[in-house]
């Protein structure tokens, strides 16, 4: 979600990884309400990675059912509207936990404007906002 607008970041890809099995992320798209799907199966045999969306790159996916694992790492492709650590790179990679995920789920928190959301079981909101042109000529 936007932290300056409140609005959705729709039509964008989120890199993901669940649990530290893959070492490459599957690329999500969202879509016009800005939601990326996935879901979490303890069964092998539900697994299903294949429905490939070039729109996001060759490891693009839509709707991906992975392997359920203790942590969700997520990266956005902007700005997290966060306090700034030292070490901070505008593109951070978060990390979540996944059953506080599906059990009430997460919202980041926002230094960009005055947006708010509440948590929801299964839902994880991050605010963002975009680069400056200086951002990415630093990146």
């Amino acid at each position: 979600m936007n932290g300056r607008t409140g609005r959705a970041t729709a039509d964008t890809c989120l890199n993901v990884w669940v649990g530290n099995e893959r070492k490459s992320a599957m690329a999500i798209p969202t879509g016009k309400d800005g939601v990326a799907s996935l879901r979490l199966t303890d069964q092998d045999a539900g697994i299903n990675t294949q429905n490939q969306w070039k729109g996001c790159g060759d490891f693009g996916v839509t709707n991906p059912v992975v392997k359920y694992a203790s942590s969700i790492r997520v990266n956005t492709g902007y700005v997290l509207c966060q306090v700034r650590q030292p070490d901070h790179t505008w593109l951070a990679t978060q990390t979540f936990s996944t059953k506080e995920v599906l059990e009430s789920g997460f919202v980041t928190p926002n230094t960009c404007g005055k947006a708010r959301a509440s948590p929801n079981p299964a839902e994880i909101v991050i605010f963002v906002r975009p680069l400056t042109l200086w951002e990415k000529l630093k990146e």
